[in-house]
Protein backbone atom coordinates (compact mmCIF):
# COMPACT_ATOMS: atom_id res chain seq x y z
CA UNK A 1 0.00 0.00 0.00
CA UNK A 2 3.03 2.18 0.53
CA UNK A 3 4.71 1.94 -2.46
CA UNK A 4 1.16 2.35 -4.67
CA UNK A 5 0.52 5.57 -2.58
CA UNK A 6 4.16 6.46 -3.67
CA UNK A 7 3.41 5.82 -7.42
CA UNK A 8 0.35 7.74 -7.24
CA UNK A 9 1.96 11.13 -5.85
CA UNK A 10 4.60 10.84 -8.31
CA UNK A 11 1.98 10.07 -11.04
CA UNK A 12 0.24 13.33 -9.89
CA UNK A 13 3.02 15.39 -10.01
CA UNK A 14 4.46 14.47 -13.32
CA UNK A 15 1.20 15.03 -14.92
CA UNK A 16 0.93 18.53 -13.45
CA UNK A 17 4.29 19.72 -14.36
CA UNK A 18 3.45 18.57 -17.75
CA UNK A 19 0.75 20.85 -17.14
CA UNK A 20 2.22 23.30 -16.34
CA UNK A 21 5.00 23.15 -18.82
CA UNK A 22 2.41 22.89 -21.78
CA UNK A 23 0.65 26.22 -20.21
CA UNK A 24 4.14 27.85 -19.99
CA UNK A 25 5.10 27.12 -23.57
CA UNK A 26 2.30 28.30 -24.33
CA UNK A 27 2.11 31.39 -22.60
CA UNK A 28 5.50 31.74 -24.05
CA UNK A 29 4.98 31.44 -28.10
CA UNK A 30 1.86 33.68 -27.35
CA UNK A 31 3.80 36.33 -26.02
CA UNK A 32 6.58 36.06 -28.98
CA UNK A 33 4.04 36.34 -31.42
CA UNK A 34 2.66 39.66 -29.86
CA UNK A 35 4.93 41.42 -27.47
CA UNK A 36 8.47 39.72 -27.64
CA UNK A 37 9.64 41.30 -31.17
CA UNK A 38 8.78 44.73 -29.93
CA UNK A 39 11.01 44.05 -26.66
CA UNK A 40 14.28 45.09 -25.84
CA UNK A 41 17.01 41.91 -25.33
CA UNK A 42 16.83 42.41 -21.14
CA UNK A 43 13.61 42.67 -20.72
CA UNK A 44 12.67 39.50 -22.37
CA UNK A 45 15.59 38.09 -19.98
CA UNK A 46 13.71 38.99 -17.14
CA UNK A 47 10.06 37.63 -18.60
CA UNK A 48 11.63 34.25 -19.37
CA UNK A 49 13.31 34.20 -15.72
CA UNK A 50 10.02 35.24 -14.14
CA UNK A 51 7.93 32.62 -16.14
CA UNK A 52 11.14 29.91 -15.44
CA UNK A 53 10.37 31.10 -11.58
CA UNK A 54 6.69 31.29 -11.45
CA UNK A 55 6.87 27.35 -12.84
CA UNK A 56 9.14 26.39 -10.11
CA UNK A 57 7.02 28.20 -7.29
CA UNK A 58 3.96 26.69 -8.84
CA UNK A 59 5.75 22.63 -9.37
CA UNK A 60 6.84 23.06 -5.34
CA UNK A 61 3.51 24.20 -4.40
CA UNK A 62 2.06 21.75 -6.16
CA UNK A 63 3.97 18.85 -5.09
CA UNK A 64 3.56 20.29 -1.34
CA UNK A 65 -0.49 20.29 -1.87
CA UNK A 66 -0.24 17.07 -3.27
CA UNK A 67 1.78 15.49 -0.38
CA UNK A 68 -0.36 17.11 2.13
CA UNK A 69 -3.43 15.64 -0.15
CA UNK A 70 -2.26 11.99 0.09
CA UNK A 71 -1.37 12.06 3.46
CA UNK A 72 -4.67 13.44 4.24
CA UNK A 73 -6.70 11.19 2.23
CA UNK A 74 -4.09 7.93 1.83
CA UNK A 75 -2.61 7.27 4.83
CA UNK A 76 -5.64 7.24 6.97
CA UNK A 77 -6.63 4.14 3.99
CA UNK A 78 -3.17 2.26 4.54
CA UNK A 79 -3.78 2.67 8.38
CA UNK A 80 -7.39 1.17 8.12
CA UNK A 81 -6.25 -1.40 5.79
CA UNK A 82 -2.84 -2.76 7.72
CA UNK A 83 -5.21 -3.02 10.77
CA UNK A 84 -7.87 -4.92 8.80
CA UNK A 85 -4.94 -7.00 8.03
CA UNK A 86 -3.95 -7.51 11.81
CA UNK A 87 -7.12 -8.41 12.20
CA UNK A 88 -7.44 -10.99 9.80
CA UNK A 89 -4.55 -12.78 11.28
CA UNK A 90 -6.31 -12.66 14.54
CA UNK A 91 -3.93 -9.97 16.37
CA UNK A 92 -7.07 -8.23 17.98
CA UNK A 93 -4.30 -5.60 20.07
CA UNK A 94 -4.12 -3.71 16.44
CA UNK A 95 -5.66 0.18 16.67
CA UNK A 96 -5.09 2.49 14.20
CA UNK A 97 -4.46 5.85 14.96
CA UNK A 98 -6.79 7.71 12.56
CA UNK A 99 -9.12 10.35 14.00
CA UNK A 100 -11.40 13.11 12.71
CA UNK A 101 -15.26 13.71 12.13
CA UNK A 102 -14.26 12.60 8.26
CA UNK A 103 -15.50 9.32 6.55
CA UNK A 104 -11.97 8.18 7.11
CA UNK A 105 -11.60 8.65 10.92
CA UNK A 106 -15.67 6.91 11.22
CA UNK A 107 -13.35 4.07 9.52
CA UNK A 108 -10.56 4.67 12.09
CA UNK A 109 -12.97 4.59 14.85
CA UNK A 110 -15.15 1.93 13.58
CA UNK A 111 -12.07 -0.46 13.26
CA UNK A 112 -11.10 0.25 16.55
CA UNK A 113 -14.30 -0.50 18.15
CA UNK A 114 -14.31 -3.74 15.94
CA UNK A 115 -11.00 -4.76 16.93
CA UNK A 116 -12.21 -4.03 21.03
CA UNK A 117 -15.28 -6.37 20.42
CA UNK A 118 -12.80 -9.26 19.13
CA UNK A 119 -10.49 -8.73 21.75
CA UNK A 120 -13.17 -8.88 24.21
CA UNK A 121 -14.76 -11.91 22.53
CA UNK A 122 -11.41 -13.74 22.23
CA UNK A 123 -10.20 -13.05 25.35
CA UNK A 124 -14.28 -14.54 26.84
CA UNK A 125 -14.32 -16.99 24.52
CA UNK A 126 -10.45 -18.21 25.92
CA UNK A 127 -11.65 -17.87 29.57
CA UNK A 128 -14.21 -20.08 28.91
CA UNK A 129 -12.22 -22.70 27.01
CA UNK A 130 -9.56 -22.63 30.31
CA UNK A 131 -12.53 -22.99 32.71
CA UNK A 132 -13.92 -25.90 30.60
CA UNK A 133 -10.55 -27.34 30.66
CA UNK A 134 -9.78 -27.62 34.46
CA UNK A 135 -13.36 -28.81 34.42
CA UNK A 136 -12.81 -31.67 32.21
CA UNK A 137 -9.72 -32.58 33.21
CA UNK A 138 -11.06 -32.22 37.50
CA UNK A 139 -13.90 -33.59 37.60
CA UNK A 140 -13.23 -36.81 39.80
CA UNK A 141 -14.27 -39.07 37.05
CA UNK A 142 -13.26 -40.52 33.91
CA UNK A 143 -13.86 -38.77 30.33
CA UNK A 144 -13.61 -40.19 26.58
CA UNK A 145 -14.87 -38.29 23.85
CA UNK A 146 -15.67 -40.47 20.43
CA UNK A 147 -16.82 -38.56 17.13
CA UNK A 148 -19.40 -39.66 15.04
CA UNK A 149 -16.72 -41.90 12.94
CA UNK A 150 -15.96 -43.62 15.97
CA UNK A 151 -12.73 -41.94 16.52
CA UNK A 152 -11.59 -41.03 19.92
CA UNK A 153 -10.74 -36.95 19.92
CA UNK A 154 -11.01 -36.79 23.64
CA UNK A 155 -9.65 -38.48 27.24
CA UNK A 156 -9.22 -36.67 30.62
CA UNK A 157 -6.79 -36.86 33.20
CA UNK A 158 -9.31 -38.92 35.20
CA UNK A 159 -9.34 -41.25 32.65
CA UNK A 160 -5.22 -41.00 32.06
CA UNK A 161 -5.11 -41.72 36.03
CA UNK A 162 -7.90 -44.71 35.94
CA UNK A 163 -6.54 -46.54 33.06
CA UNK A 164 -3.04 -45.98 33.22
CA UNK A 165 -3.09 -44.95 29.39
CA UNK A 166 -1.14 -42.17 27.45
CA UNK A 167 -3.36 -39.77 25.35
CA UNK A 168 -0.75 -40.76 22.01
CA UNK A 169 -2.55 -44.23 22.49
CA UNK A 170 -5.82 -43.32 22.41
CA UNK A 171 -6.19 -39.73 20.68
CA UNK A 172 -7.62 -39.80 17.19
CA UNK A 173 -7.47 -44.25 16.64
CA UNK A 174 -10.80 -46.19 16.56
CA UNK A 175 -12.34 -46.95 19.92
CA UNK A 176 -12.63 -50.16 19.12
CA UNK A 177 -8.82 -50.86 18.54
CA UNK A 178 -7.78 -48.85 21.59
CA UNK A 179 -10.28 -49.62 24.02
CA UNK A 180 -9.47 -53.33 25.62
CA UNK A 181 -12.51 -53.90 27.59
CA UNK A 182 -15.11 -55.44 25.34
CA UNK A 183 -17.92 -54.42 27.99
CA UNK A 184 -17.04 -50.95 27.34
CA UNK A 185 -16.76 -51.47 23.56
CA UNK A 186 -20.29 -53.49 23.84
CA UNK A 187 -21.70 -49.89 25.40
CA UNK A 188 -20.03 -47.33 22.86
CA UNK A 189 -21.77 -50.20 20.22
CA UNK A 190 -25.70 -49.98 21.87
CA UNK A 191 -25.25 -46.45 22.19
CA UNK A 192 -24.32 -45.54 18.48
CA UNK A 193 -27.00 -48.10 17.73
CA UNK A 194 -29.99 -46.87 20.19
CA UNK A 195 -29.14 -43.01 19.70
CA UNK A 196 -29.76 -43.48 23.05
CA UNK A 197 -28.07 -42.92 27.16
CA UNK A 198 -27.27 -46.00 27.95
CA UNK A 199 -25.65 -46.92 32.36
CA UNK A 200 -24.23 -50.13 32.91
CA UNK A 201 -22.45 -51.39 36.12
CA UNK A 202 -19.58 -53.16 34.77
CA UNK A 203 -16.44 -54.37 37.14
CA UNK A 204 -13.47 -54.11 35.32
CA UNK A 205 -9.90 -55.56 35.96
CA UNK A 206 -7.24 -53.24 36.00
CA UNK A 207 -3.53 -54.44 37.01
CA UNK A 208 -3.74 -56.68 40.03
CA UNK A 209 -7.32 -55.23 41.41
CA UNK A 210 -10.53 -55.30 40.11
CA UNK A 211 -13.02 -51.96 40.23
CA UNK A 212 -16.30 -51.19 39.91
CA UNK A 213 -17.41 -48.40 37.70
CA UNK A 214 -20.99 -47.03 36.53
CA UNK A 215 -20.27 -46.11 33.15
CA UNK A 216 -22.05 -43.82 31.04
CA UNK A 217 -22.89 -43.58 27.48
CA UNK A 218 -24.47 -39.97 26.33
CA UNK A 219 -25.19 -39.63 22.83
CA UNK A 220 -24.27 -36.47 21.66
CA UNK A 221 -26.71 -34.53 18.91
CA UNK A 222 -26.43 -31.01 17.79
CA UNK A 223 -28.86 -28.93 16.00
CA UNK A 224 -31.44 -30.36 13.67
CA UNK A 225 -30.96 -33.50 14.77
CA UNK A 226 -26.44 -34.31 13.85
CA UNK A 227 -24.83 -36.99 15.03
CA UNK A 228 -22.37 -35.92 16.99
CA UNK A 229 -21.15 -38.76 18.77
CA UNK A 230 -20.92 -40.31 22.27
CA UNK A 231 -19.17 -39.22 25.23
CA UNK A 232 -18.64 -42.17 27.59
CA UNK A 233 -18.26 -41.44 31.81
CA UNK A 234 -16.50 -43.10 34.13
CA UNK A 235 -17.60 -43.25 37.91
CA UNK A 236 -15.01 -44.96 40.19
CA UNK A 237 -17.39 -46.97 42.92
CA UNK A 238 -14.94 -49.00 44.22
CA UNK A 239 -14.90 -47.89 47.46
CA UNK A 240 -18.78 -47.97 47.77
CA UNK A 241 -18.60 -51.28 46.54
CA UNK A 242 -15.90 -52.23 49.52
CA UNK A 243 -18.01 -50.18 52.42
CA UNK A 244 -21.10 -51.97 50.95
CA UNK A 245 -19.48 -55.31 51.74
CA UNK A 246 -17.91 -54.53 54.84
CA UNK A 247 -21.49 -53.41 55.80
CA UNK A 248 -22.81 -56.91 54.62
CA UNK A 249 -20.14 -58.55 57.09
CA UNK A 250 -20.62 -56.57 59.61
CA UNK A 251 -24.38 -57.24 59.99
CA UNK A 252 -23.79 -60.81 58.96
CA UNK A 253 -20.92 -61.38 61.58
CA UNK A 254 -22.87 -59.14 64.28
CA UNK A 255 -25.79 -61.97 63.46
CA UNK A 256 -23.45 -64.83 64.30
CA UNK A 257 -21.50 -63.30 66.88
CA UNK A 258 -24.81 -62.67 68.73
CA UNK A 259 -26.72 -66.06 68.34
CA UNK A 260 -23.99 -68.13 69.14
CA UNK A 261 -24.41 -67.05 72.87
CA UNK A 262 -28.03 -66.64 72.84
CA UNK A 263 -28.54 -70.11 71.98
CA UNK A 264 -26.36 -71.38 74.30
CA UNK A 265 -28.08 -68.92 77.23
CA UNK A 266 -31.77 -70.53 75.44
CA UNK A 267 -30.53 -74.17 75.11
CA UNK A 268 -29.02 -74.35 78.58
CA UNK A 269 -31.58 -72.52 80.21
CA UNK A 270 -34.78 -74.99 78.60
CA UNK A 271 -32.56 -77.97 79.77
CA UNK A 272 -32.72 -76.88 83.34
CA UNK A 273 -36.37 -75.88 82.86
CA UNK A 274 -36.89 -79.25 81.66
CA UNK A 275 -35.79 -80.83 85.09
CA UNK A 276 -32.16 -80.78 84.98
CA UNK A 277 -31.75 -78.50 88.00
CA UNK A 278 -32.63 -80.61 89.91
CA UNK A 279 -29.24 -82.34 89.95
CA UNK A 280 -27.16 -79.48 91.74
CA UNK A 281 -23.67 -80.40 89.56
CA UNK A 282 -26.19 -80.09 86.62
CA UNK A 283 -27.27 -76.67 87.85
CA UNK A 284 -23.99 -75.38 89.04
CA UNK A 285 -22.28 -76.60 85.69
CA UNK A 286 -25.29 -74.73 83.57
CA UNK A 287 -25.45 -72.14 85.45
CA UNK A 288 -21.97 -71.68 85.30
CA UNK A 289 -21.69 -71.58 81.18
CA UNK A 290 -24.79 -69.43 81.43
CA UNK A 291 -22.78 -66.60 83.11
CA UNK A 292 -19.78 -67.18 80.51
CA UNK A 293 -22.06 -66.35 77.90
CA UNK A 294 -23.75 -63.80 79.05
CA UNK A 295 -20.64 -61.81 79.85
CA UNK A 296 -19.49 -62.99 76.61
CA UNK A 297 -22.67 -61.28 75.37
CA UNK A 298 -22.18 -58.21 77.23
CA UNK A 299 -18.68 -58.04 76.39
CA UNK A 300 -19.78 -57.93 72.92
CA UNK A 301 -22.89 -55.21 73.02
CA UNK A 302 -20.21 -53.17 74.77
CA UNK A 303 -17.21 -53.20 72.04
CA UNK A 304 -19.96 -52.33 70.06
CA UNK A 305 -21.30 -49.62 71.76
CA UNK A 306 -17.57 -48.42 71.68
CA UNK A 307 -16.66 -49.02 68.19
CA UNK A 308 -20.08 -47.10 66.96
CA UNK A 309 -18.79 -44.07 69.54
CA UNK A 310 -15.07 -43.97 68.43
CA UNK A 311 -16.20 -44.01 64.37
CA UNK A 312 -18.89 -41.08 65.50
CA UNK A 313 -17.96 -37.72 63.48
CA UNK A 314 -18.19 -36.20 66.65
CA UNK A 315 -15.62 -38.31 68.83
CA UNK A 316 -13.27 -36.32 71.18
CA UNK A 317 -10.78 -37.54 73.50
CA UNK A 318 -10.35 -35.99 76.73
CA UNK A 319 -7.14 -34.84 76.52
CA UNK A 320 -4.83 -34.67 79.71
CA UNK A 321 -1.13 -34.76 80.92
CA UNK A 322 -0.59 -38.56 82.06
CA UNK A 323 2.05 -40.85 83.32
CA UNK A 324 2.17 -43.45 80.38
CA UNK A 325 4.84 -45.57 82.84
CA UNK A 326 2.42 -45.41 85.91
CA UNK A 327 -0.37 -45.88 83.09
CA UNK A 328 1.30 -49.45 82.23
CA UNK A 329 2.00 -50.63 85.66
CA UNK A 330 -1.66 -50.78 86.55
CA UNK A 331 -2.76 -52.55 83.42
CA UNK A 332 0.10 -55.01 84.14
CA UNK A 333 -1.12 -55.17 87.77
CA UNK A 334 -4.92 -55.90 86.33
CA UNK A 335 -3.90 -58.69 84.18
CA UNK A 336 -1.24 -60.04 86.00
CA UNK A 337 -3.49 -62.59 87.83
CA UNK A 338 -4.54 -64.20 84.11
CA UNK A 339 -0.80 -64.41 83.79
CA UNK A 340 -0.27 -66.57 86.48
CA UNK A 341 -3.51 -68.91 85.82
CA UNK A 342 -1.05 -69.75 82.50
CA UNK A 343 2.54 -69.39 84.70
CA UNK A 344 3.31 -66.59 81.68
CA UNK A 345 5.97 -64.14 82.61
CA UNK A 346 4.68 -60.50 82.44
CA UNK A 347 6.91 -57.20 83.14
CA UNK A 348 7.23 -53.88 82.18
CA UNK A 349 10.75 -52.64 80.85
CA UNK A 350 11.18 -48.85 80.97
CA UNK A 351 14.73 -47.26 81.43
CA UNK A 352 12.87 -43.86 82.86
CA UNK A 353 10.63 -44.67 85.63
CA UNK A 354 8.28 -41.19 84.33
CA UNK A 355 7.32 -40.71 81.45
CA UNK A 356 4.86 -37.93 80.58
CA UNK A 357 2.03 -37.66 77.31
CA UNK A 358 -0.72 -36.00 76.77
CA UNK A 359 -3.61 -38.43 75.55
CA UNK A 360 -6.82 -39.71 77.00
CA UNK A 361 -6.24 -41.74 79.99
CA UNK A 362 -9.53 -44.12 79.82
CA UNK A 363 -8.95 -44.78 76.15
CA UNK A 364 -5.02 -45.50 76.29
CA UNK A 365 -5.99 -48.10 79.25
CA UNK A 366 -8.40 -49.82 77.01
CA UNK A 367 -5.75 -49.78 74.00
CA UNK A 368 -2.99 -51.24 75.95
CA UNK A 369 -5.50 -53.79 78.38
CA UNK A 370 -6.72 -55.33 74.57
CA UNK A 371 -3.17 -55.29 73.98
CA UNK A 372 -1.53 -56.97 77.02
CA UNK A 373 -4.72 -59.03 77.10
CA UNK A 374 -4.76 -60.69 73.93
CA UNK A 375 -0.68 -61.26 74.23
CA UNK A 376 -1.27 -63.59 77.30
CA UNK A 377 -4.18 -65.02 75.40
CA UNK A 378 -2.67 -66.06 72.22
CA UNK A 379 0.80 -67.11 74.44
CA UNK A 380 1.29 -71.00 75.79
CA UNK A 381 1.72 -71.46 78.86
CA UNK A 382 4.94 -71.34 80.59
CA UNK A 383 5.54 -68.42 77.85
CA UNK A 384 6.68 -64.89 78.08
CA UNK A 385 4.57 -61.27 77.66
CA UNK A 386 6.75 -58.56 77.79
CA UNK A 387 6.03 -54.71 77.64
CA UNK A 388 8.89 -52.45 76.94
CA UNK A 389 8.56 -48.71 77.02
CA UNK A 390 11.00 -46.14 75.00
CA UNK A 391 11.44 -42.43 74.81
CA UNK A 392 12.54 -40.81 71.49
CA UNK A 393 12.95 -37.53 71.00
CA UNK A 394 9.19 -35.90 70.56
CA UNK A 395 7.72 -39.59 70.56
CA UNK A 396 7.15 -42.44 72.70
CA UNK A 397 7.24 -46.38 72.12
CA UNK A 398 5.53 -48.74 73.40
CA UNK A 399 6.51 -52.62 72.49
CA UNK A 400 3.84 -55.45 73.69
CA UNK A 401 6.05 -58.58 72.50
CA UNK A 402 5.15 -62.26 73.36
CA UNK A 403 6.15 -65.56 72.53
CA UNK A 404 2.78 -66.71 71.20
CA UNK A 405 1.57 -68.67 68.23
CA UNK A 406 2.42 -66.28 66.15
CA UNK A 407 0.44 -64.53 63.02
CA UNK A 408 1.59 -65.32 59.31
CA UNK A 409 2.21 -62.29 56.89
CA UNK A 410 -0.67 -62.60 54.50
CA UNK A 411 -2.94 -61.82 57.95
CA UNK A 412 -1.10 -58.65 59.10
CA UNK A 413 -3.35 -56.51 57.02
CA UNK A 414 -6.41 -58.00 57.75
CA UNK A 415 -6.13 -58.90 61.83
CA UNK A 416 -7.25 -54.84 62.42
CA UNK A 417 -10.54 -55.92 60.31
CA UNK A 418 -13.89 -56.24 62.91
CA UNK A 419 -14.46 -60.03 63.54
CA UNK A 420 -11.28 -61.08 61.96
CA UNK A 421 -9.77 -63.85 64.20
CA UNK A 422 -6.28 -65.25 63.84
CA UNK A 423 -6.99 -68.09 65.59
CA UNK A 424 -11.17 -68.49 65.69
CA UNK A 425 -11.18 -71.70 68.24
CA UNK A 426 -8.83 -69.92 70.52
CA UNK A 427 -10.84 -66.54 70.17
CA UNK A 428 -14.40 -67.89 71.05
CA UNK A 429 -13.07 -70.02 73.71
CA UNK A 430 -11.47 -67.29 75.58
CA UNK A 431 -14.60 -64.75 74.95
CA UNK A 432 -13.34 -62.67 72.46
CA UNK A 433 -15.42 -60.50 70.39
CA UNK A 434 -13.40 -60.30 67.30
CA UNK A 435 -13.99 -56.11 67.83
CA UNK A 436 -10.31 -55.76 70.00
CA UNK A 437 -7.79 -54.94 67.80
CA UNK A 438 -10.29 -52.62 65.56
CA UNK A 439 -10.73 -50.74 68.96
CA UNK A 440 -7.51 -50.04 69.19
CA UNK A 441 -6.68 -49.29 65.90
CA UNK A 442 -9.02 -46.36 65.87
CA UNK A 443 -7.97 -44.80 69.32
CA UNK A 444 -4.68 -45.06 68.20
CA UNK A 445 -5.27 -42.89 65.04
CA UNK A 446 -7.78 -40.87 67.51
CA UNK A 447 -4.18 -39.98 69.07
CA UNK A 448 -2.77 -39.34 65.96
CA UNK A 449 -0.08 -42.37 66.84
CA UNK A 450 0.64 -45.38 64.73
CA UNK A 451 0.39 -48.89 65.01
CA UNK A 452 2.52 -51.63 63.14
CA UNK A 453 3.07 -56.08 63.80
CA UNK A 454 6.38 -57.79 63.40
CA UNK A 455 5.09 -61.49 63.72
CA UNK A 456 6.45 -65.33 63.11
CA UNK A 457 4.28 -68.14 62.90
CA UNK A 458 5.40 -70.19 66.13
CA UNK A 459 7.77 -67.78 67.50
CA UNK A 460 5.29 -64.76 68.62
CA UNK A 461 4.25 -61.26 67.56
CA UNK A 462 5.43 -57.67 68.39
CA UNK A 463 3.14 -54.87 68.23
CA UNK A 464 4.39 -51.62 68.36
CA UNK A 465 2.85 -48.26 69.15
CA UNK A 466 4.43 -45.38 68.67
CA UNK A 467 2.71 -41.73 70.41
CA UNK A 468 3.62 -37.94 70.16
CA UNK A 469 4.48 -36.59 73.30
Amino acid sequence: MTIFRTRLVMALITLISFVLVGLGILLGELLKSFYIESMSDGLKMKIIWGIALFLVIAVVVIIFLGIRITSKFTKPVVEATDVAIELAKGNYRARTNVNGLDKTGMLGKSLNRLAQNLQELAKSQEMQQEQLKVLIENMGAGLVLIDSKGYINLINKGFIDIFQVSQADYLNKLYYEVIDQEEIRDLVTEVFRLEQKVSKQLLIPLLIERRYFVVYGVPIIGTNHVWKGVLLVFHDITEIKKLEQMRKDFVANVSHELKTPITSIKGFTETLLDGAMNNQETLESFLSIILKESERLQSLIQDLLDLSKIEQQGFKLNIQKIDLFKLLEDVITLLQGKAEEKNISLELLCPEEQVQIHGDVDRLKQVFINLIGNAITYTPSNGNVGVILLEQGETVRVHVKDTGIGIKKEEIPRIFERFYRVDRARSRNSGGTGLGLAIVKHLIEAHHGQISVISTPGEGSEFIIELKK
